[in-house]
């Protein structure tokens, strides 16, 4: 009888201690997220920036544009691709054409002429006796030579050829020259090579070959 009696007040006190736990948990209130700070408050985040986006145009292909090439200029090297890349046979023209089978090359040498020989070294004595106080006269035959290359294979060529004298003190000779060493004429008359130049290759019959086949090839090619 008395151990029924001690079963049966364990069992309430235990039912007590059970209720009183899940008040306390129920008591316990749950956690809640903060309200969203007001717009006009100085705590509010700043709105995130709009994507930056940057139109670069293409260039223009037309129907005349011959193949891509590389480009490469011995001198004056942007001031030529500048005139050479305005003409829509040559809008697939690029520098950064590493690898390319077809090239566009222009090179260029300095020979002096037969007076130009004997003037430079009399001047270049005078220049020296005066400690460079007088500038150095030099008399030379300027050639640029434009070559269109395919697989190192010149398949036509275009030289150009001018005498120019200059006058320049062996103390101020500006490695920055943005004329390449030619002189301002020398940089004009380079750029009016090029132009002459674009009107002879585009009527070129080797280089509207190289076109065709290139389009036989590259139907849909950039």
């Amino acid at each position: 009888m008395n151990r029924i009696l001690r079963i049966t007040v364990l069992a309430a006190l235990l039912g007590s201690t059970a209720a009183v736990q899940a008040q306390v948990v129920t008591a316990v209130p749950a956690p809640q997220a903060a309200p969203p700070p007001e717009e006009d408050s100085v705590f509010a985040p700043p709105p995130p920036p709009a994507p930056m986006t940057i139109d670069v145009p293409a260039p223009v292909i037309t129907a005349e544009a011959l193949p891509p090439m590389q480009f490469y200029a011995s001198v004056v090297s942007d001031p030529l691709f500048g005139v050479i890349k305005q003409h829509p046979a040559f809008a697939r023209t690029d520098k950064e054409m590493a690898g390319s089978p077809i090239q566009l090359r222009i090179t260029h040498s300095l020979q002096p002429t037969a007076g130009g020989m004997a003037t430079g070294l009399l001047s270049a004595i005078w220049a020296g006796s005066t400690l460079g106080l007088l500038p150095v006269v030099t008399n030379n035959s300027l050639v640029l030579a434009y070559e269109v290359r395919v697989n190192g294979k010149e398949i036509t060529r275009y030289t150009f050829e001018r005498s120019f004298t200059r006058a320049q003190n062996i103390w101020n000779i500006d490695a920055n020259d943005p004329t390449g060493g030619l002189g301002q004429d020398g940089l004009d008359w380079a750029k009016e090579t090029a132009k002459q130049f674009l009107g002879e290759v585009v009527k070129d019959p080797k280089v509207q070959a190289l076109k065709t086949e290139y389009e036989v090839y590259f139907a849909n090619g950039a």
